[in-house]
């Protein structure tokens, strides 16, 4: 709840610091004291879009901090998580600040903030009703929540949601199977082509390098030939050659032996190199024995490269690549030829999706017409004691028809979605004659703020907002329905906080936390403060509500008249 709200230098504000309590917290004072500007405040910490000229006249900066008490864990706590901002531990402060140079900041925990982090922030620590633009509560998505809370439904709302999601993830599985599908038969018959040709070719890592050396030596047999016949005639041929040297040094070494026995050593030498040469002789004629020009070979040789040349272009740069590919186009096939059965399969589960979605969609649906019906009652005998005597409530459940690729219900042909089939929005005739309009378009911001306070009377217990503002609460009513407002929002404040701006004393007698805001002209300049009440003041602040400036004693036990009588109607619950 609200603890603290301090301002600094907001409108005709320059300092004060306003305390919360648990329970009823009216707010009192003149008109045009400021309490708008504690409202507008409390907006602002809310997110609300700053203004430089909410800056007080003379100052180029304005402060607004809220402290809050808040509970562990929960939603508030996950947004601030989400956000990486500390919980605060049981405590949450918020901070705005506005410059007349347009440089605004936000903090939340004395750590930067965006606005967006208050306005999420904002959606589980305030709700405000009044004539604003944040009344949440005008928007049929907000009213929808609202019912399903009042009837007990979100858990089978959110099990909707989930169904409705698996059936969506259901139909964009089919869609792309046919989609698939269709591209695939268009593509079947190019696949098995480029399988046979590939499967005809049957390429092999380095295949191409072999061919392109056989096809070198083809082409270049006769020279090979010559060259190979040139090299064995100077090492073996020849009477020059090689061999014949060899032949005559060993000789001349052994004859030489007769003379000088140590010239034997180097023969071991040359004969060595006799039996080495002799085999390279005889490798060099193998050589030259192959290297015969063959035609046919060679041209066999050349279709085969022209081959590899051609899946290489088509299908990847090497036999890896194109085995790669091959091997994809063979899974595209396999899936074609078993797309039926996966058809089948993905339109089981579509089916299985839409039975079970429209199943839990029907329950939500009449769930929400017994709800509808039952809050619509609630509401209008509420507003009804509230003054409104002719007024007439009704809760609208609208749907629309499902097209042909759209869920239905399951209830009949509307369209269901995340949220259900259904929109709701309260409708309203606050006079006889009138049609039932949408809250939204209310005229009157008493009959407005009468309806808010009816619904939230009824849904208290099902609102998990800790802190509820109702601004103009009073407008347009008086006498015993004064008295029947001011109690009903005690009620409405049993186990939470409620803030209400109000003009009426019978109201402000049912507080358990009474502020005064006063506004003063001190030194030229005007000056407001807000002061917490005790006993004493409360009397003083009734009585001038109901006798105007001028305070009598007669004033004074009319206040002290309807302070006992509020306490009595609380004992009394």
């Amino acid at each position: 709840m609200l603890r603290e709200l301090r301002i600094r230098n907001l409108a005709v504000i320059e300092e004060i610091t306003v305390p919360f309590a648990s329970g009823l917290n009216v707010l009192t004072g003149e008109t045009g004291a400021g309490k708008s500007i504690l409202v507008d405040a409390i907006l602002l910490v809310l997110g609300a879009r700053a203004h430089p000229d909410l800056i007080r006249s003379g100052e180029d900066l304005a402060t607004v901090q809220a402290v809050f008490d808040v509970e562990g864990g929960g939603p508030l706590a996950a947004v601030l998580g989400d956000a990486g901002h500390p919980s605060g531990e049981g405590q949450l402060i918020v901070k705005r600040e506005i410059s007349r140079a347009g440089r605004h900041r936000v903090y939340v925990n004395d750590a930067p903030a965006t606005v967006g982090l208050l306005e999420r922030l904002g959606e589980h620590l305030v709700e405000l009703h009044g004539q604003h633009e944040h009344q949440r509560l005008l928007e049929p998505q907000r009213q929808l929540s609202l019912l399903d809370r009042f009837g007990e439904s979100e858990a089978l709302r959110e099990r909707v949601a989930y169904l409705v999601g698996a059936w969506r993830d259901a139909r964009e599985r089919q869609e792309h199977l046919e989609g698939e599908m269709r591209e695939q038969a268009r593509q079947e018959d190019l696949y098995r082509f480029q399988l046979s040709e590939i499967d005809a070719v049957d390429p092999r890592d380095g295949e191409e390098e072999v061919l392109r050396a056989e096809r070198n030596r083809l082409q270049h047999a006769e020279r090979i030939v010559a060259g190979l016949g040139e090299a064995i005639a100077a090492l073996y041929e020849d009477d020059r050659s090689v061999a014949s040297g060899l032949g005559r040094a060993g000789a001349i070494l052994r004859g030489l032996a007769k003379l000088d026995p140590d010239t034997l050593g180097p023969t071991e030498a040359l004969d060595s190199a006799q039996a080495h040469l002799e085999d390279a002789v005889d490798r060099l004629r193998t050589l030259r024995d192959r290297a015969v020009f063959d035609p046919d070979r060679l041209e066999q040789i050349d279709a085969r490269v022209e081959a590899l040349g051609l899946l290489k272009r088509k299908y990847g740069p090497d036999a890896g690549a194109i085995a790669a590919y091959r091997a994809g186009v063979a899974r595209a096939l396999e899936r074609i030829e078993r797309r039926d059965a996966l058809a089948a399969e993905v339109a089981r589960e579509v089916e299985d999706a839409t039975a079970a979605a429209a199943a839990e969609g029907h329950l939500l649906s009449e769930a929400r017409d017994r709800a509808a019906e039952r809050l619509g009652r609630l509401v209008q005998r509420e507003v009804r004691d509230l003054g409104m005597a002719q007024c007439r409530v009704r809760v609208a459940l609208r749907r629309e028809p499902a097209g042909a690729a759209e869920l239905g219900s399951g209830a009949g042909p509307w369209r269901l979605g995340p949220r259900g089939a259904e929109t709701a929005e309260v409708l309203i005739s606050a006079n006889p004659g009138e049609d039932l309009r949408p809250l939204a378009k209310v005229v009157s911001g008493g009959e407005l703020s009468r309806t808010m306070l009816a619904v939230k009377t009824i849904l208290a217990a099902a609102d998990q907002v800790p802190t509820l503002v109702f601004d103009e609460v009073d407008a347009g009513i008086g006498g015993r329905v004064s008295d029947v407002v001011g109690q009903k929002l005690r009620r409405t404040a049993a186990g939470r906080q409620v803030l209400c701006v109000t003009h009426l004393a019978p109201i402000a007698a049912h507080a358990s936390h009474h502020l005064v805001v006063d506004k003063r002209m001190t030194r030229g300049a005007t000056r407001t403060s807000v002061t917490a009440l005790d006993e004493a003041g409360r009397v003083e602040e009734i009585a001038r509500m109901l006798g105007g400036e001028r305070v009598t004693e007669a004033s004074r036990r009319h206040a002290r008249e309807l302070l006992k009588t509020a306490r009595a109607q609380t004992l009394e619950r």
